[in-house]
This record gives structure tokens, C-alpha cells and sequence, in this order.
């Protein structure tokens, strides 16, 4: 029998309340038919590295490792959107992803082999989930870029509610 682990997280960046509005109405422009369901404005984030389930030993490790990442405040925009077939996901990206997120992204993931961390072997390809269960892909109409001024990033507790799951913040780590 597995051995059942305390927490489940992941790294992300997290929108703060007033960009969190704006990300919620450019979401909700992306038509979303039955089955699928759209993500509570509540969750939205573009995760840098998904970890999954862990030990509270493991979460220490994790999170000491993320206080030694350095990196400067930077701006991306989410000026595209589109579909994963496969997922089944509709999202929200970057058509030129910054090459600051690029990095951040990279050095989080070294930082974290320590802690037993494999990092993902697809490329990196930044986004927000906005809808899950999609059958094709949105046809979006007026849309309009939204900037993202990045100072930090976050670990996130992933947690099982009656209505799904709900993220919430363990800790935040400042980019200077």
C-alpha cells in the first residue's frame, strides 16, 4: 500500500486581486459549452512547476530551495488563447513568452532537483487554465491584451473542496 502524503502544491504566479479581476473578465469571453466548466476566478494562475503530492519534510526542502531563486521583476502579456486537445483545456498565454519567465522558470527547477524534483521534459509553455472539459477550441472575439507586472512568485496548496479544489498561498517569494 502507498504511503498517503500530507499536502499537495506547486509553484505558479499568482495574480493579485486587482489583476485577478481583469483575468477573470477575459476569461469569461471565452465561450465554454457543456461538458465543460470554466476555472473559479478564485484559482486562476500560470503555474511555473506542478509538484503534486508531498511529505511536510519534502515541503521544507521545497521551500528552502525556492527562497534561494534570484531573478528580476519583469512584465509578460497574456495576449493569446487557445485549446489543448489533449488536456481538453482552454487558456489564456503569451504569444512571446519573456525571456525573464523562461528563466525563472528554469532556475525554480534546477533549485528544486534537490528536493527530489524531476523537472517536466515537454518545453515550457506558459499559461492560465480558464475552462476544463473542452471539446474544441474557443473562438475568442475582442480580445484584449492584459499585462502582468511579475514581482513574486508562490507556492500553492492544492486542496479538495466540495465544489473541486481551491488553491491558497503557503508562501511568496519576492523577485528584486
Amino acid at each position: 500500500m502507498r504511503e498517503q502524503k500530507d499536502i499537495r502544491v506547486f509553484f505558479a504566479l499568482w495574480p493579485d486581486p486587482v489583476l485577478r479581476k481583469k483575468l477573470a473578465s477575459l476569461a469569461r469571453r471565452m465561450p465554454v459549452e457543456r461538458p465543460a466548466r470554466r476555472v473559479p476566478d478564485y484559482n486562476l494562475h500560470l503555474t511555473l512547476h506542478f509538484i503534486g503530492n508531498v511529505f511536510f519534510n519534502e515541503l521544507d526542502c521545497l521551500q528552502r530551495q525556492a527562497r534561494k531563486v534570484s531573478g528580476a521583476p519583469f512584465e509578460l502579456w497574456l495576449d493569446d488563447h487557445g485549446f489543448f486537445r489533449k488536456a481538453r483545456v482552454g487558456w489564456l498565454g503569451c504569444s512571446d513568452p519573456p525571456a525573464e519567465l523562461t528563466r525563472l522558470h528554469r532556475d525554480l527547477g534546477d533549485r528544486l532537483r534537490p528536493c527530489g524534483y524531476r523537472i517536466e521534459t515537454r518545453p515550457y509553455n506558459p499559461h492560465l487554465t480558464v475552462a476544463r472539459k473542452m471539446n474544441r477550441h474557443p473562438a475568442m472575439t475582442d480580445f484584449a491584451a492584459v499585462r502582468w507586472k511579475v514581482d513574486n512568485f508562490t507556492l500553492i496548496e492544492s486542496r479538495a473542496v466540495d465544489a473541486g479544489v481551491r488553491y491558497e498561498v503557503i508562501e511568496t517569494y519576492p523577485l528584486t
